[in-house]
């Protein structure tokens, strides 16, 4: 069966197709997003460590690392368990957001708190590492979001 022309010139049925298939591949409870993110992820923590070994010692070295570690490892979980939910129970998404979101801070609370200041990883740049992983993070989520085709009608 052949494509039919397209009305606009400018119009690939092709794109359009891949759009389609991109953007209800896994519905609105996907995790797509999770590869993009930690390539981002990875590439800023390679970055940030590289600059802390060429200026400082180990222990700074292992705090960036772990920083960033932290930030892949809470943004992976949350969307893991809100895309479960989410398949079974849309109602319930918002609450377990939530109780994700608490439970992450308290553990990361918890983590500040008893990490030892003279110990194997050094407490101010592990924090560095997560306010650079939550940026990468971040951007890499928001520019997944805005560049994938979401329909509001079933174009079928």
């Amino acid at each position: 069966m052949t494509q039919p022309s397209s009305p606009h010139p400018a119009l690939n049925y092709d794109d359009v197709r891949r759009a389609d298939e991109r953007s209800r591949a896994q519905g609105p409870w996907s995790v797509e997003h999770l590869k993009v993110c930690w390539a981002t992820l990875l590439a800023a923590g390679v970055v940030l460590v590289t600059v802390v070994a060429l200026t400082t010692v180990g222990r700074d070295v292992a705090g960036a690392a772990v920083g960033i570690g932290i930030v892949g490892l809470f943004f992976s979980v949350s969307a893991w368990v809100i895309a479960a939910v989410g398949r079974r129970r849309p109602g319930a998404v918002l609450v377990t957001a939530l109780a994700t979101y608490v439970v992450k801070i308290v553990i990361l609370g918890v983590v500040i708190i008893t990490i030892p200041a003279g110990g194997p990883v050094a407490p101010r740049w592990m924090a560095i590492g997560v306010v650079v992983g939550l940026v990468a993070w971040m951007g890499a989520h928001l520019r997944y979001i805005w560049t994938t085709k979401l329909y509001y009608v079933d174009p079928s």
